[in-house]
């Protein structure tokens, strides 16, 4: 079932043709990212389309003046627009952006290049960097905390749930080898399931169910209604620790060829993962 409206597709399609006829490039891959990729949209949330491109003509990357390696259109209205340049997004791989992780499994996709996208979910299944996904999650729950939980009477539905999200997140990286489930539900399920934590998923889906109906993306409630949530955030915080498991590392030769095989110049690199 396409959870997006066939409406709604037509014009974020439209307006990522747009996008390449403007810019001079080639979209390899669009999905949504955000609440709506996630599965706890509100009613107003946004659109926030990620897409990875490469320019038309690949003689571009060797001119004087750079080739942009961020697109970013300004919001307008629920439309977000930004892409990154396919070298931006190979370095942000091999650094084990969580971003980008999650975007190339994003349960809703408005372009899909299958060959493109199978072999960019082989190199980050190659060299999944844990710890540093451990890292990234458990500062993104903290930068969450301080700015929107820590000292308030009051906390933001959107800003605990991203709290959760990103600690759920951080805990699966300690014992699974791959990566944490998009789907905010499918995550829980995985990380909070069996009957000795039923209060704390209970309270966990109740705050997704208000999230989701909230009027406005910044609305509050009493810290009062989630004390096993707040709980869970400070002992995870306590006793999560990074995976110990050495990492495989992707060569600069390995991202190399795979630039140069994207843009049609090379085979598919000997060194590529298998």
């Amino acid at each position: 079932m396409d959870l997006i409206d066939p409406a709604i597709r037509a014009e974020i399609n439209s307006r990522l043709d747009a996008i390449e006829r403007k810019h001079g490039i080639r979209i390899l891959y669009a999905a949504e990212a955000g609440s709506r990729s996630w599965g706890f949209a509100s009613p107003n949330s946004d659109y926030d389309v990620r897409f990875i491109y490469v320019p038309t003509d690949w003689r571009r990357y060797l001119m004087l003046e750079p080739f942009p390696e961020v697109i970013s259109l300004p919001p307008e209205g629920m439309w977000d627009f930004e892409g990154w340049d396919l070298r931006k997004t190979l370095r942000l791989l091999a650094k084990g952006n969580p971003s980008l992780a999650q975007r190339l499994y994003s349960p809703i996709v408005y372009r899909d290049n299958p060959t493109f996208l199978g072999n960019m979910r082989t190199l980050l299944a190659y060299a999944v960097p844990r710890a540093k996904l451990y890292w990234s999650y458990r500062s993104i729950a903290l930068s969450h905390l301080s700015r929107g939980v820590q000292g308030r009477d009051e906390v933001s539905f959107k800003i605990l749930l991203y709290v959760v999200q990103a600690i759920l997140a951080m805990k699966w990286t300690e014992t699974s080898e791959e990566l944490p489930p998009v789907l905010f539900a499918e995550l829980v399920e995985k990380t909070v399931g069996g009957t000795e934590n039923e209060s704390l998923r209970i309270e966990i889906e109740s705050l997704a169910r208000m999230k989701s109906t909230a009027a406005t993306q910044e609305q509050n409630a009493s810290k009062r209604l989630f004390p096993n949530i707040l709980r869970f955030i400070e002992r995870s915080l306590e006793e999560t620790q990074p995976p110990v498991a050495g990492e495989t590392t992707l060569s600069p030769s390995q991202l190399d060829g795979f630039l140069l095989s994207t843009l049609g110049l090379v085979g598919r690199s000997e060194n590529a993962p298998q």
